[in-house]
């Protein structure tokens, strides 16, 4: 009874004052889930700070954006999953998404990256950009067939020899125990044929290694030389561009499908962005470490017309040994028959 007279009052009420009744439920919004977000964990050897920590931030922050918070990088930064090759194993297993990796990373997936690497073939970035643009679509292709995608190019820099003591000619490096990477191509054997001993170690035993006296020598960019105090061990720098060491954002192709395609294009474009960005302050960044290491007592080695020739002169005749060793036998003819056609003028490109 007490029910009914209320339901009474409420109709008397809407016809004396003209409100409309809703139907039970009528206008009330539809429950929303929040979609739940795409978490991508990413793992670089990149120090905390460096440029490439801050790249990776900048695109994590870029990405989250676009996306509407939809998709989001988990940076483990500094080696904290392990060396590169550790990495792509935890990419395979699925314990990580993503990563940025230097190009012995990047060789574990498909040594055709290699091919970028091999020393003292490009002397300014333009011919490194160009070299990069020819075979960008083959290696994009490969890393794809291996179960990866390449999301975006960085640069890592130029390498340069740091030595206990100074390293003035090739043969100089015969007195001296030298730093390769663990993990990847059989480099030992063509060392010990010039008569030179290395010794194999991850990425994130090398301070150790020169600590202990271990090795005494390593091909290194002086931004990292620098980020990670090798200077302080190893404070002879030769001038003399050894390779250039590149980069690259990958995501495996599994967590990528999970991201919707209307949004990749614009997760892809801001990797660009971000990357052209990082590009010219990674430049400017190594000039700044060089010179803050001199003011802590690097020395660089300035060579004479001599003593740079015999560096092209243990490279030219030497190179084809590195065919199906540093980088598979394609690839390695595919850059060999670019670098015929290089325009010319590149070589004065820039540094």
């Amino acid at each position: 009874m007490y029910r009914r007279t209320i339901v009474l009052y409420v109709l008397l009420w809407a016809v004396l004052t003209g409100t409309p009744l809703a139907a039970p439920g009528a206008g009330d919004e539809p429950a929303q889930t929040p979609q739940k977000p795409i978490i991508l964990k990413l793992a670089t050897l990149a120090p905390v700070g460096s440029p490439w920590h801050q790249m990776l931030l900048d695109i994590t922050e870029a990405w989250r954006e676009v996306s509407g918070g939809r998709v989001r990088l988990r940076i483990y930064p500094g080696g904290v999953a392990g060396d590169d090759g550790d990495v792509v194993v935890k990419m395979r297993l699925g314990q990580l998404q993503a990563a940025g990796l230097a190009a012995q990373g990047l060789g574990i997936i498909d040594v055709g990256i290699y091919g970028l690497t091999l020393p003292m073939i490009f002397q300014s970035r333009a011919e490194v950009e160009w070299m990069r643009a020819q075979v960008d679509d083959e290696l994009r292709r490969r890393i794809d067939a291996a179960g990866f995608v390449l999301i975006g190019w960085f640069d890592v820099g130029w390498i340069y020899w740091f030595g206990r003591d100074p390293i003035r000619v090739p043969a100089d490096l015969q007195t001296m125990r030298i730093f390769t990477w663990s993990g990847g191509p059989d480099m030992e054997s063509i060392w010990a044929g010039m008569g030179v001993q290395s010794v194999s170690l991850a990425a994130t035993d090398v301070l150790a290694g020169l600590q202990m006296g271990l090795i005494d020598a390593v091909a290194i960019s002086p931004l990292i030389a620098a980020s990670h105090q090798f200077f302080g061990i190893i404070p002879n720098m030769t001038n003399v561009k050894w390779a250039d060491m590149p980069g690259a954002l990958v995501v495996t192709k599994k967590a990528w499908a999970t991201i919707p395609d209307e949004i990749k294009p614009r997760l892809l474009e801001e990797v660009e962005r971000v990357s052209l960005a990082a590009k010219e302050r990674l430049r400017k960044m190594d000039q700044e470490a060089i010179d803050v290491m001199l003011s802590y007592g690097l020395n660089i080695i300035d060579l004479t017309p001599e003593e740079m020739q015999s560096w092209f002169d243990l490279i030219e005749p030497n190179l084809h040994l590195l065919r199906g060793v540093l980088v598979d036998t394609v690839m390695y003819d595919i850059i060999m028959d670019l670098r015929k056609e290089m325009p010319p003028g590149l070589r004065d490109g820039g540094n």
